[in-house]
């Protein structure tokens, strides 16, 4: 599969996947370096597991197996892929401004941005009416604290998204920061250095200032 095809379909999630699972689930987790790891995992009844599996292969080309397991009458298929790049996938935004870009700022902003599609296998009014009963759980794990992610459920650096099926695009942002310890703790370094020997200066003067007798 050329690399082009294989990154348009890594956002392209199929509908009847949707439908007939009990819960679908996409992670995203975005490293500081702007790699990352994109996992899903799709789980529904023991009746359905080739096909599950099947549309979740369609859903993760490319896509290592982490599994399938059987817990009762449900099966959980789980497969993952790790991203050097995340930036490189189309319909993706990702990126760090951090010293670089800001050298006079105390903290580094990492930017996510994604347009999800839900590929529907027949475009007839079937599948239209069932769509406001299918959802995706989409969740994006940020390199530091997210202070804006509209839509979404925010718990620390993670955003939670509950898409629903009747709708042919979601457009899902994200914003976090963290602070540059590196930078600060050499900050402090320095101004300490500067106050040490600024008094040390001040006490050297005072000796040398000749005493009233």
């Amino acid at each position: 599969m050329k690399a082009g095809l294989r990154a348009r379909l890594l956002a392209t999630i199929p509908f009847v996947l949707l439908l007939n699972s009990d819960r679908v689930t996409v992670t995203t987790e975005f490293f500081g370096d702007v790699s990352g790891r994109r996992t899903v995992q799709a789980e529904g009844d023991t009746s359905l597991k080739r096909q599950i599996g099947e549309w979740t292969r369609d859903f993760t080309p490319g896509f290592d197996s982490d599994g399938t397991r059987i817990a009762g009458a449900r099966v959980t298929v789980d497969r993952s892929l790790l991203l050097h790049d995340l930036s490189k996938l189309p319909d993706v935004q990702a990126s760090a401004v951090d010293i670089v870009q800001e050298p006079f700022s105390l903290r580094t902003r990492y930017n996510w941005s994604e347009r999800l599609t839900v590929g529907f296998t027949y475009d007839d009014d079937k599948e239209h009416a069932a769509a406001p009963y299918a959802s995706l759980e989409y969740r994006v794990a940020m390199p530091g604290r997210i202070v804006n992610a509209p839509g979404a459920e925010i718990n620390g650096n993670t955003a939670t998204w509950t898409l629903k099926g009747d709708q042919p695009t979601h457009d899902v942002s994200a914003t976090a920061v963290s602070w540059r310890w590196d930078l600060i703790i050499l900050l402090v370094y320095v101004l300490g250095y500067l106050t040490y020997r600024g008094v040390g200066a001040l006490a050297h003067r005072a000796r040398l200032r000749p005493r009233k007798i």
